[in-house]
C-alpha cells in the first residue's frame, strides 16, 4: 500500500463532513503564487460570467480540458471552488496522480455562494465518484462553492472535464483547517471490535448492543462495498473473507441508519 493511500486512511479516521469551516488562504486561477501553489491549465479558457468575486475563472467544456494544482509543500486537506456546473457538467479528480473518487468519505462541498439566479439548495453534488452540478441548464446555476478533499501529503490535485457545456475552475486554497472530529459524534454509538486486528481472512466482529434488522458492510479507503453481511438480532459476527491486505472501515446500520463504525486491517491474505 502506497504512501498516500496510508495518508488517506488516517484522514478518513479522524475526520467527518458535516460540519465546515473556511479556508483562509486562497488563490485565484488567474493570479497564483510561485513559492506555493501554481496551475497547468489545458483545453480552455480564461473568461468572465459575470460573478465578480471570482472572476475570471477557467471555463471548461466537454471531455478534455483539465486543470492541475501542484502544491510547492505537501498540502493536507486542500480546497478548490467551482462556479456555473449544471447537471450536464462533470469532472472527476485525481490525487497525486491517483484517482480520486469523491463521495462522503472523502470530500466535502460547502453552502453556494449566489451570484445571480441559482434556484434550488445545492450547486453541485457526488454521483458515480464525480462531482456535478445538482439544476439543469433550464434552471441554470449562478452559484459557487468549495470542495475540500480528506487527503493529507497532497502534491498535485487534477480536475479532469468529463461532460457538458462548461463550468469554470475559480481557484484552489491551501492550509485549510482541519474538520471536525468524529469522536464526538460517535460517543453514543455502539462500539464495534474486531478480534483480532490485523487479521488474515477470518476476524469476530462484536458490537455492545443487540442489534436487529441491521447490517454491517466493509468499504475500501475509496468508499467502495467490499463486503457486507446481515445481522439478525446478534451482537456478534464470524467474519470470513478473502481481502486483499489493507486498511477497511466496517460500517454498522441498523433499520438502514448507520449507528457505529471502526477501522480494520487485513494481512496476509491471497
Amino acid at each position: 500500500m502506497n504512501k498516500f493511500k496510508i495518508q488517506l486512511l488516517l484522514s478518513l479516521v479522524i475526520f467527518h463532513f458535516n460540519s465546515r469551516a473556511q479556508c483562509l488562504n486562497y488563490v485565484a486561477a488567474n493570479s497564483p503564487i510561485a513559492d506555493t501553489l501554481l496551475y497547468t491549465f489545458s483545453g480552455g479558457q480564461i473568461a468572465s460570467f459575470g460573478c465578480a468575486p471570482i472572476d475570471p475563472t477557467y471555463w471548461m467544456a466537454g471531455a478534455g480540458p483539465a486543470v492541475t494544482i501542484t502544491y510547492v509543500a505537501l498540502e493536507d486537506y486542500p480546497s478548490f471552488r467551482v462556479w456555473g456546473m449544471n447537471d450536464d457538467d462533470v469532472a472527476s479528480v485525481t490525487v497525486n496522480g491517483i484517482p480520486y473518487p469523491l463521495n462522503a468519505g472523502t470530500a466535502a462541498y460547502d453552502a453556494k455562494v449566489v451570484c445571480g439566479l441559482s434556484p434550488g439548495p445545492d450547486g453541485i453534488i457526488f454521483s458515480n465518484g464525480n462531482f456535478t452540478g445538482a439544476n439543469s441548464n433550464i434552471s441554470g446555476n449562478y452559484s459557487y462553492q468549495n470542495i475540500q478533499l480528506a487527503a493529507t501529503g497532497v502534491s498535485t490535485i487534477t480536475i479532469n472535464s468529463l461532460n457538458g457545456a462548461g463550468w469554470g475552475f475559480a481557484g484552489a486554497s491551501y492550509n485549510c483547517p482541519v474538520l471536525t472530529s468524529i469522536a464526538s459524534e460517535e460517543k453514543n454509538h455502539p462500539q464495534i471490535r474486531v478480534t483480532p486486528n490485523p487479521f488474515s481472512s477470518s476476524a469476530v466482529i462484536s458490537f455492545d448492543n443487540v442489534i436487529r434488522e441491521g447490517r454491517l458492510i466493509i468499504t475500501n479507503l475509496l468508499g467502495e462495498i467490499c463486503a457486507e453481511e446481515s445481522i439478525l438480532s446478534n451482537n456478534t459476527i464470524n467474519f470470513k473473507q478473502e481481502l486483499p491486505s489493507g486498511y477497511y472501515y466496517a460500517t454498522l446500520l441498523e433499520n438502514n441508519k448507520v449507528i457505529g463504525k471502526c477501522k480494520l486491517a487485513i494481512i496476509n491474505s491471497h
